[in-house]
């Protein structure tokens, strides 16, 4: 007997002794020290999709409202159908050979897994699956498809992926909005990017990449718009954008300063209290650039009260 299905039984006999339901019982074991990591091919568990037949599982409510699911045993636990097919979805492009480790498990609820960094939720009472912030342990899902991390985890990021994110997001949203320029600017998904990339020292390269992509690159505006009134209303809209979040990202340093108190490693004052000389290449938690050391704390420990 596997140790998966040894602790099933487990559960069923302490069921059938204490009377109690097979869900709160499958909890507490839940709680007991983890089992070992558990890797396995996208393509395994839709085989199993494919093949097994689904099987009775007591919910403890009606088995109407439940979703059809089948006992995986490469997951370890029943799973709906249609969870793995959302799943295999939003996993097209890793293919079928993508290799996924599961994270924690909570027995007829809910799985977090894991494949090339991105973490999803697999909802078992559902037929769902939830892509995840790649913090491990975060519970929260980013607000924009453009982003790896939740808000709480974006500074997280490194300069590159911020300006990555800011171009993928910016490029999408010009095509959304019909390169309208007094619809593009003006977004708290542009805001939440700006103050990620400020705890970074990135402000210039993520405004740049986000503004080009969001509105158009200022050299090529009038080889883009042919009409005179098109490309004047485009620079003064990505103009307007450029200084609103050049103000986001003072206010935000200004916070960040206001919260540390000090530089975050020599531990001295804050030279340009107002930051009206402002050097957005330094993260505003320190207080110059010979005091950025690779020992000095994480940018995400500043961005978020």
């Amino acid at each position: 007997m596997t140790k998966d299905n040894k602790r099933k039984a487990e559960i069923r006999a302490a069921q059938q002794s204490t009377g109690r339901r097979y869900t709160q019982l499958a909890r507490e074991m839940a709680a007991a020290p983890a089992r070992t990591t558990r890797t396995f091919l996208l393509s395994e568990l839709l085989n199993e999709c494919a093949t097994l037949p689904p099987a009775d599982v007591d919910w403890g409510y009606d088995d109407e409202y439940a979703p059809a699911v089948f006992q995986s045993q490469v997951l370890g636990e029943a799973i709906p159908y249609g969870t793995v097919l959302e799943l295999a979805g939003s996993l097209a492009r890793e293919g079928h050979k993508a290799r996924i480790t599961v994270e924690s498990m909570d027995p007829l609820e809910t799985a977090f897994v894991v494949c090339n960094e991105r973490r999803f939720r697999l909802i078992i009472t559902q037929d769902r699956a939830d892509e995840l912030c790649r913090t491990p342990g975060c519970q929260h899902s980013p607000t924009s498809w453009a982003f790896s991390r939740c808000d709480s985890h974006l500074a997280d990021c490194d300069a590159q992926t911020l300006a990555r994110m800011a171009s993928d997001w910016g490029h999408v949203r010009n095509e959304e909005l019909d390169r309208d320029p007094t619809r593009l600017g003006g977004s708290p998904e542009a805001d939440l990017l700006i103050k990620a990339a400020v705890a970074n020292g990135a402000f210039e390269p993520v405004s740049r990449s986000l503004l080009h992509m969001c509105f158009e690159d200022p050299d090529v505006i009038d080889e883009v718009f042919w009409n005179e009134t098109d490309a004047l209303a485009m620079r003064y809209g990505l103009e307007r954008e450029r200084l609103r979040l050049y103000e986001v990202a003072r206010k935000e340093a200004l916070r960040i300063r206001a919260k540390v108190g000090s530089c975050a490693t020599c531990n001295g004052p804050f030279p340009n209290p107002s930051l009206r000389a402002w050097d957005p290449g330094i993260p505003p938690q320190f207080c110059s650039k010979d005091c950025l050391t690779p020992s000095t704390p994480g940018p995400g420990d500043y961005l978020w009260s």
